[in-house]
């Protein structure tokens, strides 16, 4: 009876040593994985803030371009609008200005009376038509 509880009680150390060995070997596990974490995490924060300065340099760089761009454009459109002005300066110099007052107004007022006068006769107002064909004529040569 002796041995066999001596014998039990040395399994039973086993069993509680091998428990604690297991215990201890996955706290260590749980650091260890832990310690990884921590790690990663480093890495992905570090990695995340070289991507963030890249990206700065990038927006840098990109409103630099845009700036100069437009610049260039500002320069342009003046000088394009100063050839625009003065081309349309020298045109308007070669242009005939057109008239604006009626050309033959008083024939025309003497046809439209003679018209209302003679509304079944309108033969009778074709000198007068015939005048106004040729004033309009001499107005549109000169």
């Amino acid at each position: 009876q002796a041995i066999v509880q001596d014998e039990l009680f040395q399994a039973a150390m086993r069993e509680r040593e091998a428990a604690t060995k297991y215990r201890n070997a996955s706290l260590h596990r749980g650091e260890d994985s832990h310690d990884q974490e921590k790690q990663k995490s480093a890495q992905k924060s570090s990695e995340l803030e070289n991507r963030e300065s890249e990206l700065r340099r990038h927006n840098a760089f990109y409103k630099e371009q845009l700036a100069r761009i437009e610049r260039k454009n500002a320069e342009m459109y003046k000088l394009s609008s100063q050839q625009f002005h003065e081309a349309a300066s020298k045109m308007e110099g070669t242009i005939k200005p057109r008239r604006l007052e009626p050309v033959c107004s008083e024939l025309q007022a003497q046809i439209l009376h003679c018209y209302r006068d003679h509304l079944h006769e309108v033969l009778l107002c074709s000198d007068l038509v015939k005048a106004y064909q040729h004033c309009v004529s001499a107005a549109h040569k000169v």
